[in-house]
């Protein structure tokens, strides 16, 4: 029934429990009229009435008993719990284990090296799976945000925002509107949802993170090298313009001067193709 549910949803967690279904031979049950709930879970109907799957806030919504004994035993620890319902019946639970990519460390290390020291974690989920997860990425309980609503990544995106530029990274639907709030928004586009995708500024063709801090270095060189170009260009224009009026400036070296302005403009710019990630397929 739980697969049955999860099918029609992109969250990473229902895609888990999709898969395990797959590998247990289950047969996903019928579920119609699916819409998911921001920051609680999902909803459908079935030929018996309306099913529930969620974390503990889309619970107390139902208004469902979630104090039984086995359930409290259940949602001990850092793992992240998804319950199951039909109206105020808790029908069952399945415990998925969060872990952190693969990448995610050693993109985190690179963007602190590079000069990025306020860095954040945001994430809906309980607060000690977030602090499992951040502290397996190198990350302080001060930098870790966890039980969040949409609305509150948003006011946490302003915050930050109020001491400089944000980047915010996300792939789900619930981090649509802070993509769109913070001043470059990166969806993971191998992972991302569609809404999440159309929010973001930018999108990353796969899910190694190290390729954020490598785009962040790349952006920093395009704009060092266009900064270079203007001054160039600036300063061929007033050269050729200073010449024309104090001296007698050929036409032909004058035509020379500006085009050769271009010609370097243009080289300055190729230098980019240099670049170490050029072997990759660069972000959009």
């Amino acid at each position: 029934m739980l697969a049955g549910l999860e099918a029609q949803s992109e969250h990473p967690i229902a895609a888990a429990i999709r898969l395990e279904a797959q590998t247990r031979n289950l047969s996903a049950h019928p579920v119609q009229d699916v819409h998911s709930s921001p920051s609680e879970g999902i909803e459908g109907q079935d030929a018996v009435g309306p099913l529930w799957a969620g974390n503990i806030r889309m619970a107390r919504r139902m208004e469902a008993d979630t104090a039984m004994p086995a359930l409290a035993q259940f949602t001990e620890g850092a793992a992240t719990v998804i319950l199951m319902g039909r109206g105020a019946q808790v029908l069952g639970a399945v415990k998925v284990a969060d872990k952190a990519r693969s990448t995610s460390e050693q993109g985190i290390t690179a963007l602190r090296s590079s000069g990025i020291t306020d860095i954040a974690m945001m994430t809906g989920d309980r607060r000690t799976v977030a602090l499992r997860i951040g502290a397996d990425l190198g990350m302080t309980a001060d930098e870790i945000h966890a039980e969040l609503l949409p609305a509150d990544k948003v006011d946490l995106v302003a915050e930050i925002a109020a001491r400089g530029k944000v980047a915010f990274v996300g792939d789900g639907v619930n981090d649509a509107a802070a993509l769109a709030r913070a001043d470059v928004g990166i969806a993971m586009g191998a992972a991302g949802s569609e809404v999440a995708l159309q929010a973001a500024d930018v999108a990353l063709l796969s899910e190694d993170m190290t390729r954020l801090a490598e785009a962040h270095r790349l952006a920093r060189r395009t704009a060092s090298i266009v900064r270079q170009n203007l001054i160039f260009a600036i300063g061929a224009m007033l050269a050729l313009v200073t010449a024309g009026l104090f001296f007698d400036l050929p036409l032909p070296l004058a035509v020379l001067g500006h085009e050769g302005g271009t010609v370097l403009v243009v080289l300055n710019g190729l230098r980019l193709l240099a670049d170490p990630i050029r072997g990759k397929r660069p972000p959009v």
